[in-house]
């Protein structure tokens, strides 16, 4: 199931598949969640604007990056590939080893926000549309590069690259100005949406995905655990052994990921803590008088604009 809140659906595609969330932690405009991450994969973000009369201004953010930016009218629906290469092309989505580097030889960030994805939510009312050619641009530099200090203490984590480029569905002819009316504040979304993303067997080890704690036996699908030991045959004589496939993480890789996710964890409650305190009542303004024209019930791409 996608992530959802307050008529906002999100969800990660890997492989045709939606990525399974962990440790959901949901507030009154936010939720949060943790995702397994593998190397070498491809893969797409959903979202979707479940609202009836209103639209969605939706501002997606990679590892602390804004990236891509879209307006969807009530209803409808949006598939994020990857980043726009040229007004024909796009470059897909790929997770690939993070690298840590000794800041003692090169001066490369520290990056709070690598490993996360995160999907900001602003209603709005639209008025008139005017169109423009959009700049043949490349987009790649919206997006880390996969090197951070050591002093981060982000060993074994992953970061969003991209893949070899492919056509784009969507050709990018124009650029869309346009007249609208927020209902929310610019600085304060009306929802938003955080996605987690490190390798499974860091968050085996840390506990985040229920029932792989480390120091359990191994376990099969069902949960239960799976005997390690030599199975006899019928006739008694010992059977070949199952081999698993294990992991190993340094203590010191151990100490730092579980203070990044205490810290994280910290971070969730502290936000649902302070929107529960909140008493302001967000109510929608009646319709405006203002039509959008032909664009109406069009997906608006401003992923070109700033």
């Amino acid at each position: 199931m996608p992530l959802s809140l307050l008529s906002l659906n999100f969800a990660i595609i890997c492989e045709g598949n939606e990525l399974e969330t962990y440790d959901v932690k949901e507030g009154p405009n936010s939720i949060m969640a943790f995702v397994a991450s593998e190397a070498g994969k491809k893969f797409s973000i959903t979202y979707k604007n479940d609202l009836l009369d209103v639209g969605l201004s939706f501002q997606l953010y990679i590892d602390g990056r804004r990236c891509h930016k879209v307006y969807l009218e009530a209803g409808l629906q949006y598939e994020v590939l990857g980043i726009r290469k040229s007004t024909t092309s796009i470059l897909p989505f790929k997770l690939q080893e993070l690298e840590v580097v000794d800041p003692d030889v090169e001066n490369a960030p520290v990056v709070p926000e690598m490993g996360t994805i995160e999907l900001r939510a602003f209603r709005y009312r639209a008025g008139t549309v005017r169109y423009r050619k959009v700049r043949n641009t490349d987009y790649r530099d919206r997006l880390h590069q996969g090197r951070v200090s050591e002093r981060s203490k982000k060993a074994g984590w992953h970061y969003v690259s991209t893949a070899d480029e492919v056509p784009s569905v969507r050709a990018a002819k124009f650029n869309f100005s346009l007249h609208r009316n927020y209902i929310d504040p610019r600085d304060v979304p009306y929802a938003s949406v955080k996605v987690v993303y490190r390798p499974r067997e860091l968050l085996m080890a840390q506990g985040v995905i229920a029932g792989h704690d480390v120091g359990a036996g191994n376990r099969n699908r069902e949960g239960s655990e799976v005997n390690d030991r030599k199975r006899p045959r019928e006739d008694g004589s010992p059977g070949p052994s199952k081999r698993h496939t294990r992991f190993t993480v340094k203590k010191e890789d151990m100490s730092a990921l579980s203070q990044q996710i205490q810290a994280l964890q910290a971070e969730s409650n502290s936000i649902m803590a302070e929107e529960s305190r909140s008493s302001v009542k967000r109510e929608l303004r009646s319709p405006s008088p203002i039509v959008v024209g032909q664009a109406a019930g069009e997906v608006i791409d401003l992923t070109f604009e700033d």
